[in-house]
């Protein structure tokens, strides 16, 4: 085999193994299975009633951008969350993290961001309590396809 081929596959293969190392060492990318994440979004959220019976520490962080609703609340707008400067404010709070918005997707949203990215001490804040199924899932046997 000539040099020149040898030069251009190990080349190859040099920006191969960079790409890798870059994806692998990425401090964004997700640490924890889905599967696990779903289990613990299960009790992951508080109502405002729940917590102002707790008297542990805790960071309240508000979601909206220009809507601050708890006084001794951090504001971390959604769409600078994954900023460095606001993931080290979350990693330096004391005591629990719990995330409020005026939309309960934007909390979830956050929160498995924040869940994938290694905080196990987060929480949604909720307005409303969460609704609970009671009825066992029947299906209708009488329609049938024809």
């Amino acid at each position: 085999m000539k040099p020149q081929k040898i030069i251009w596959i190990v080349a190859g293969l040099g920006i191969l193994l960079a790409l890798v190392l870059i994806r692998t060492f990425n401090p964004n990318l997700f640490k924890q299975p889905a599967i696990d994440a779903i289990k613990a979004a299960g009790n992951s959220t508080v109502t405002v009633n729940q917590l102002q019976l707790d008297s542990e520490p805790r960071v309240i962080v508000e979601l909206d951008e220009h809507d601050q609703r708890f006084s001794e609340s951090l504001s971390i707008p959604f769409s600078q969350l994954l900023e460095k400067t606001n993931q080290k404010k979350l990693k330096e709070a004391q005591g629990n993290i719990y995330l409020h918005s005026a939309k309960t997707e934007t909390s979830a949203k956050a929160w498995v961001i924040l869940n994938q990215l290694g905080f196990d001490n987060v929480f949604i804040l909720s307005d409303e309590q969460p609704e609970v199924l009671k009825y066992k899932f029947r299906p209708d046997t009488e329609a049938r396809p024809e």
